[in-house]
């Protein structure tokens, strides 16, 4: 599942390079903001028959969750109700892409296709990776709403290093920035008016493998529209971004000093360089910085995954 995370506009989500640490173990959840990552089993009926059908492989998705790039049309003088923009997923040669979206209107589901699917990235995932692709798709609500989005996406992987999550686990990823430029045009019948207009959309992903990303940014002319990662609520949510900065004490820490760690006396702990390398395993709350070179570490608990940034000064 993905929990939603507030549209930190002071947070920088394109900082990014080779080993780098996006630490964003303090952002605080939003309330009532999880989103479900379904399989494509788990489709309603009318979803079912055009994403799950086997006469149609190029549809075929594995996946869907909540969509990022439709803009919002709920002041549009439409006269239904748009409550939800679901977009379904597939691995298919060698790449991940989107190959559909629905619109449930007013309780009921409506799936759309894409006559040009969404090429996103390559998989596996590489450090080297580049992708250009182009997508196309068409919203028609009768008598209600014509849409249509012409695209061309750019993606590359612009770093690599260990992703920070606010659950406390941490990962090693690839970074993949996509610039997408949009073609849009929309007529509302009930106006009896339409416009086009062009949009940029840069999302930010953090991925493992080319598949589901650990977490997601999409900007609108540079400003966070959804900021989102994938895994379980802080258990103390609210409290996590407070308590962060005391696990670990004191932080940055002069070389030679003892931190304590504000977790149980019985974990296990590894402190790990910012090329991987495990550099110590110790037991309990203090951790003596002696024989630490100065620059920045990784502290694991091993049982939980938790993991903090230590800074050796």
């Amino acid at each position: 599942m993905f929990q939603n995370l507030p549209l930190d506009l002071l947070s920088d989500f394109g900082a990014s390079g080779p080993g780098w640490v996006w630490d964003f173990s303090e952002l605080v959840p939003t309330d009532s903001s999880v989103q479900e990552v379904a399989d494509i089993d788990e489709a309603s009926f009318t979803t079912a028959l055009v994403f799950n059908s086997p006469w149609d492989p190029d549809h075929q998705a594995d996946h869907f969750y909540a969509f990022l790039a439709l803009p919002d049309l709920g002041d549009m003088g439409l006269p239904v109700d748009i409550e939800s923009i679901t977009g379904y997923h597939q691995i298919a040669n060698g790449n991940y892409t989107q190959v559909g979206l629905s619109l449930t209107l007013s309780g009921f589901e409506v799936p759309i296709t894409f006559a040009d699917v969404d090429e996103v990235h390559p998989v596996p995932l590489t450090a080297d990776a580049t992708m250009e692709s182009t997508a196309a798709y068409a919203v028609d609500i009768p008598e209600n709403l014509h849409y249509s989005v012409d695209q061309t996406r750019e993606s590359v992987v612009d770093g690599y290093g260990t992703l920070l999550l606010p659950d406390g686990t941490s990962h090693e990823v690839l970074r993949l920035r996509s610039t997408v430029l949009s073609d849009d045009s929309v007529y509302v019948s009930a106006l009896g008016q339409g416009t086009a207009f062009q949009r940029e959309t840069v999302t930010y992903s953090w991925l493992s493998d080319g598949g589901l990303p650990w977490m997601e940014v999409s900007t609108t002319f540079g400003v966070p529209t959804t900021v989102r990662y994938q895994g379980s609520a802080p258990p103390v949510a609210g409290v996590m971004a407070a308590a962060s900065n005391a696990t670990l004490y004191p932080n940055p820490v002069q070389r030679g000093a003892t931190v304590r760690l504000g977790e149980n006396v019985s974990a296990t702990w590894a402190v790990h360089a910012l090329s991987g390398e495990r550099v110590r395993t110790f037991r309990g709350r203090t951790l003596s910085t002696d024989g630490l070179a100065p620059g920045m570490y990784l502290v694991r608990n091993e049982a939980t995954g938790m993991t903090r940034r230590l800074v050796v000064q």
